[in-house]
């Protein structure tokens, strides 16, 4: 599950490098002048700013859509409708395509996906685990459980960040996707190095990727938000964690543990879906994007990725036993 993870971060990332800073929609002369003239009319008073505050709604007070955000939001579509009808492309915003907002919930689509991610994994993760594996008595069930409370907690952030983008909420966004990356990492060496002689040295490795991890996190929190140091940790987390699990599936369906074949298929799908970054377009019905359809693809993955788990555990049950 991790793998699509550390594909869409390459992607995003990369993106994030070209253009979160000096997006073409945002440089627009025409969203220049009237995000100038709305602040000064409107932000910059107290007769502006009670004038804003009677047409907030409560929606957007509880998202905390201040009075610049609004002048923004606002003078966004108005570049928008200035570019549609001079057919000029459309273009990116601060880093982000135009979307209309719901209930001042800033992407609704990848909000709702989020929202369907974090209900995937609860009920094809945590309570299948529950259901049919037990602590004390399935090996590696507290690895497993674990491992899925830190998906949960990853879904939760992307839910979040995509109802309303600020900077603590971007940063944990990212934090929470790199711990997926890294969790399953661990995971991966965990199990193949279980009831084996380099059991040790699997908990050393998995204990080092922990440290390093909250040392990362530390980094990204209070030290500094690096996009492109971001992006090389999870490219090289990434890619080790592919292989691993890649590998550790080819040789276990070539010694004939059928089951095996929903952990290489999660692998391998996850990272189908992550491409769908590759195809950015305009929001269809400026609610739809790329980026939010790859979050609806991946809701199904935890129904494979936790029935091997099971399967897995089960085995290891038996085998060692």
């Amino acid at each position: 599950m991790a793998s699509y993870y550390f594909l869409f971060l390459i992607l995003f990332y990369y993106s994030l490098n070209v253009i979160v800073f000096a997006s073409l929609g945002d440089n627009h002369y025409l969203y220049r002048a009237c995000l100038n003239h709305c602040k000064q009319m409107n932000c910059s008073t107290s007769l502006g700013l009670r004038d804003f505050q009677d047409k907030q709604t409560f929606f957007e007070y509880i998202f905390q859509w201040s009075c610049q955000d609004e002048c923004s939001y606002e003078c966004m579509w108005k570049t928008v409708n200035d570019m549609e009808k001079n057919d000029q492309d459309i273009e990116q915003f601060h880093g982000k395509w135009p979307f209309i907002r719901f209930l001042g919930i800033q992407e609704p689509a990848s909000t709702l996906f989020s929202i369907l991610n974090l209900l995937s994994n609860y009920i094809f993760g945590y309570q299948v685990l529950r259901r049919h594996l037990q602590y004390n008595v399935h090996p590696l069930y507290s690895m497993w459980m674990i491992f899925c409370l830190i998906s949960m907690n990853g879904w939760i952030w992307s839910t979040i960040f995509h109802t309303r983008d600020k900077p603590l909420t971007e940063i944990f966004d990212y934090i929470g996707a790199i711990s997926l990356v890294f969790s399953q990492f661990a995971c991966c060496i965990i199990r193949v190095g279980y009831r084996t002689n380099y059991m040790r040295l699997a908990k050393v490795a998995s204990l080092f990727l922990l440290l390093f991890f909250v040392y990362h996190a530390y980094y990204l929190l209070f030290i500094k938000m690096d996009y492109g140091y971001n992006m090389k940790v999870n490219i090289i987390v990434g890619v080790l964690n592919v292989i691993c699990w890649l590998l550790w599936s080819i040789i276990n369906l070539l010694s004939g543990k059928v089951y095996v074949w929903r952990c290489a298929v999660s692998v391998i799908l996850a990272m189908l879906f992550a491409t769908l970054e590759l195809a950015d377009f305009v929001p269809i019905a400026w609610i739809i994007d790329a980026h939010s359809l790859w979050h609806f693809s991946t809701i199904f993955l935890p129904i494979l990725w936790y029935r091997f788990i099971v399967d897995d555990s089960r085995y290891l049950l038996r085998y060692f036993n």
